[in-house]
């Protein structure tokens, strides 16, 4: 007996719902990054608007599972609370950032990964699945000829000539788009996090089970998807990333190792194997990348300066350590209380764990490691009770997240730009394999929940014991977020007069920052943070015996970031101690220009004429190609100081 025609229309509707949620969370994401967040933020537009596109696609698949169905049928995954605890931590990025309008862009990026997440955790069964990684196949294309149309050869030429000369060529044949260019450094990390998908796309295509397709069209897509995935590797040669080039060979390598120990041994022994490859590659790593600087070998340049930078952002995630700067503020706020300079540097830290503990504080970090670490146990424990189908989509979220975490430490791809969106992907690929074999008993959740709970107890207990400097860090978080949100929310660089942040710190009310400050002080009197944002606000208001004071005591506690050197500096300068100074700051990056800056901005527009004298015989000293201009400016303020009534 046929089913009436009603049922048949209405099982094709169901069929095509899990394809309209992912259409629903695609245009959500889309309209939210119009809006911008990360690294530019457009407009208001769309803001909270979009996420009823989110409810859309929760209403659809209510509707597809069954609404008498109970919302919290089954045990709570793990997975899901860290997911809905990252979000809230992203919530509270918008309250903390000093400017509303980048942080919300940013956390409406959140959501929208929040919701590609799910959109493709309830796909139900392959066929629909298969349907997801086709869209991230074709992504990978797209991105590959977007970066031909738009990219500037001319911006990077001296990575590898070769590979730029063939890019330029390729790019010679096609149309030159007049859209904007993405940093090759990006492009070249999402390419990566895609490659991985197209080996499941090639292996599950001639299956009858996995895709319902005519025959033709199966027997041909394995190799349409084979000539994909040469496109986007030859889009990731172009765009010379190191970077990524070294997470995707790392990756696949270990792919390849992890298929190819397993025809003689168990899951737990290949586990052990690759875990030991891991440790083994990462001390050949530091040995490599220890030769690379000695001996100045070709990369030793960006390998520095990454270094450095990781070097000069980790005294701000301290900073912030317990409450997070706030979403979309790394760039300012790097600038001014790390760097010491008034204009923005540089976006991020390209180090997606600092970028995290940055903005978003401890908590951030570790309910990001949290996910990572549990996505890696529920993956790879699945893989003993997963078909072979659902073995290689694991496998590629996995690898997909690899060269995401490898790259991840050179290069910020999604967290720190608007592809954050596609944060949670390879989470959801190894998710879904994980609910479609079943395998929630498999994968102990009461172990899970055990594990939680020990580290929360380790952690309640070294709470207990360094509670001290724990809480007098808590009440310096806190004053540095309020300083922030008070100083930078005033500052506009190039229209605020003089030495920018000295006129700001004149003109606002730091009283709850400061006395934040002193109560860590307080508590602790070496603490860092404290000490510095206090002596830094002591040098703006000319109080530079109490400044020095300060900066002293972090001096004293053994602290020898450039940030205690720099202020070192110029309290020693201010107080007439050239020579004491310029020892201090010597072999700082930006020590030269902050004494210039210093001696016109700080003292000279202000009639200190002697100590812009000070600062100019500072600048003689640690720069000696520059000695002789420094030397007359000091000379020309000095008689400007006797001239003074």
């Amino acid at each position: 007996m046929s089913k009436p025609a009603s049922t048949l229309s209405t099982s094709k509707l169901r069929a095509l719902l899990p394809y309209v949620e992912l259409g629903c969370a695609l245009l959500a994401g889309a309209l939210w990054y119009s809006q911008g967040g990360a690294v530019w933020y457009g407009s208001d537009w769309p803001g909270p608007r979009a996420a009823l596109l989110l409810a859309l696609m929760w209403g659809f698949y209510r509707w597809r599972v069954g609404f008498s169905r109970p919302f919290l049928s089954g045990a709570i995954k793990p997975i899901d609370v860290l997911l809905a605890f990252f979000l809230l931590s992203a919530l509270v990025g918008t309250q903390t950032a000093y400017a509303s309008g980048p942080a919300w862009a940013k956390f409406w990026l959140v959501v929208g990964a929040w919701g590609l997440y799910y959109a493709v955790v309830h796909q139900p069964n392959l066929a629909h699945l298969y349907g997801v990684l086709t869209v991230g196949g074709l992504f990978g294309v797209a991105l590959t000829i977007y970066f031909f149309l738009t990219n500037d050869w001319s911006a990077h030429p001296l990575k590898v000539p070769m590979l730029v000369a063939l890019g330029e060529s390729i790019s010679a044949l096609l149309p030159r788009s007049s859209v904007d260019a993405t940093n090759p450094n990006i492009i070249g990390g999402l390419l990566a996090m895609t490659l991985p998908f197209y080996v499941p796309l090639v292996r599950l295509a001639r299956k009858e089970s996995s895709v319902p397709l005519p025959v033709w069209l199966r027997q041909l897509l394995p190799f349409l998807w084979v000539g994909a995935a040469g496109i986007v590797l030859l889009g990731l040669l172009v765009t010379t990333t190191r970077g990524a080039w070294f997470a995707t060979l790392v990756g696949f390598a270990l792919w390849g190792l992890w298929r190819g120990l397993g025809r003689r041994f168990t899951n737990a022994v290949r586990l052990r194997w690759i875990a030991g490859l891991l440790v083994l590659g990462g001390a050949l790593a530091a040995i490599v990348f220890y030769f690379v600087l000695a001996y100045d070998l070709p990369g030793a340049g960006a390998l520095t300066n990454r270094l450095m930078l990781l070097k000069n952002s980790l005294p701000l995630a301290w900073d912030y350590v317990l409450t997070g700067s706030g979403l979309g503020t790394f760039q300012m706020n790097f600038s001014i209380y790390t760097l010491l300079i008034h204009v923005g540097y540089i976006i991020n830290s390209h180090n997606v764990f600092v970028d995290l503990l940055v903005e978003q504080g401890v908590a951030g970090l570790c309910l990001y490691l949290s996910l990572v670490l549990l996505c890696i146990w529920r993956g790879v424990r699945t893989l003993r009770c997963a078909t072979w189908q659902q073995a290689w989509i694991i496998e590629a979220g996995l690898v997909s997240l690899m060269v995401i975490l490898i790259h991840g430490q050179v290069e910020d791809v999604l967290y720190g730009s608007p592809w954050l969106l596609l944060f949670f992907v390879p989470f959801a690929l190894v998710q879904w394999a994980v609910v479609s074999a079943g395998a929630w008993a498999v994968s102990r959740p009461r172990l899970e929940w055990r594990w939680a709970a020990g580290v929360l107890g380790l952690l309640l207990v070294l709470a207990i014991v360094f509670w001290r400097p724990l809480l007098a860090q808590g009440y310096a978080s806190l004053g540095a977020m309020r300083q922030a949100r008070v100083e930078l929310a005033r500052y506009e660089f190039g229209r605020t007069p003089g030495f920018i942040m000295d006129a700001v710190r004149q003109e606002v009310d730091l009283e709850e920052a400061m006395a934040l400050f002193q109560r860590a002080v307080t508590l602790d009197s070496g603490n860092a943070t404290a000490r510095q944002r206090l002596a830094g606000i002591h040098l703006s208001w000319g109080e530079y015996d109490t400044a020095m004071h300060h900066i002293g005591a972090v001096w004293a506690a053994g602290h020898r970031d450039s940030v205690t050197r720099l202020l070192l500096g110029d309290a020693l300068v201010a107080l007439g101690r050239v020579e004491e100074a310029a020892a201090v700051i010597a072999g700082l990056t930006w020590a030269q220009v902050r004494m210039e800056g210093q001696a016109q901005d700080r003292y000279w527009r202000s009639n200190d004429f002697a100590r812009a004298a000070y600062a100019w015989r500072a600048v003689a000293l640690v720069q000696p190609a520059y000695a002789e201009r420094a030397l007359q400016k000091a000379q020309e303020a000095e008689k400007q100081a006797v001239q003074q009534p």
